[in-house]
């Protein structure tokens, strides 16, 4: 049974925005965890291993920057659907189409979408399509700059990235005999990957795993100006449990967890008491969906390798 500890440590490994950099060691670093979290080392270690060992972490997934694809910017985008039959729909839907990063499901008939693209106007292109496909209602909930890796990716690099994308937890042995090289090789280059930005890794958790915890998300519309006490008074009541706050245009995102199905709502209600809060909405997360595979980064992949 996971604590409120496990989770927060699984939360720096998973919850990673693409648009951001990464830890610059694929063999996350349980001291730099430790620091942020005030806790030792052997502790995180501990903690780390028994939710691999439990299956609670699936997986540890590879990630090239989408700078690399020519991409500058990822965009959440919340969708409502009339119905659960239509959200279905839309989840088979986006699973397959191109700059679609991730999918949030949540209970009900609503769906979040990270997209990636070259320029904001590209992006509300795809939004568009997505919800006049389906009669969707949709709210933008802000842009995130992708930074630039510095460094310029060979043939070797690529097919190392292939290499790692469903596995980045790979022995260096097990990469080297792959691609027939040393494994010094091996580690020279996946070492320089990670600490120019161009490789991100991210735990990925198992929904069937997940009893007993849910992950949920306050959307509160707040006063202009009195966001900042409105983020510390958040702070405050919940503290680790609220392991993102997000501002965009005079909404707060708040993303939470709890044990028990009647937190979420009671944390809504005590919220909206918060000074300056006029509206808060309650989401509460399912699952997190893959896009299919092989996907449009997998696709991507393989080219880069057939043309550098």
């Amino acid at each position: 049974m996971l604590d409120a500890t496990d989770v927060r440590i699984f939360c720096e490994m998973a919850f990673r925005d693409l648009s951001q950099g990464s830890f610059a060691d694929r063999h996350v670093s349980p001291s730099v965890i430790g620091k942020k979290l005030k806790l030792d080392e052997k502790t995180v270690r501990v903690r780390i291993k028994k939710m691999e060992n439990d299956g609670f972490i699936k997986y540890y997934q590879a990630t090239p920057s989408l700078a690399l694809f020519g991409l500058s910017i990822v965009r959440l985008c919340r969708f409502e659907a009339y119905n659960i039959a239509t959200k279905y729909g839309v989840l088979d839907s986006v699973q397959r189409m191109p700059r679609v990063v991730e999918i949030l499901d949540y209970l009900g008939p609503t769906v979040a979408v990270s997209i990636a693209g070259r320029s904001p106007e590209s992006i509300q292109e795809i939004v568009h399509e997505i919800a006049g496909r389906f009669e969707l209602s949709s709210l933008d909930l802000g842009d995130h700059a992708i930074r630039e890796p510095q460094v310029r990716l060979d043939r070797l690099d690529w097919r190392i990235l292939r290499g790692l994308r469903y596995d980045a937890r790979i022995s260096t042995k097990d990469v080297s005999k792959m691609l027939s090289i040393t494994p010094r090789m091996t580690e020279y280059r996946i070492t320089k990957l990670l600490e120019s930005g161009a490789l991100s890794i991210r735990a990925m958790l198992d929904a069937q795993k997940q009893e007993g915890l849910i992950f949920y998300e306050l959307e509160m519309l707040v006063n202009p100006g009195e966001q900042p006490g409105a983020i510390r008074r958040i702070a405050e009541m919940h503290g680790d449990r609220a392991w993102s706050v997000q501002t965009n245009a005079g909404v707060l995102l708040v993303s939470l967890f709890a044990f028990n199905l009647g937190e979420p709502e009671e944390v809504a209600m005590a919220s909206m008491k918060i000074e300056g809060v006029k509206h808060c909405s309650l989401f509460i997360l399912k699952q997190s969906v893959e896009p299919r595979r092989p996907s449009w980064i997998d696709g991507f992949i393989e080219e880069k390798i057939g043309s550098t």
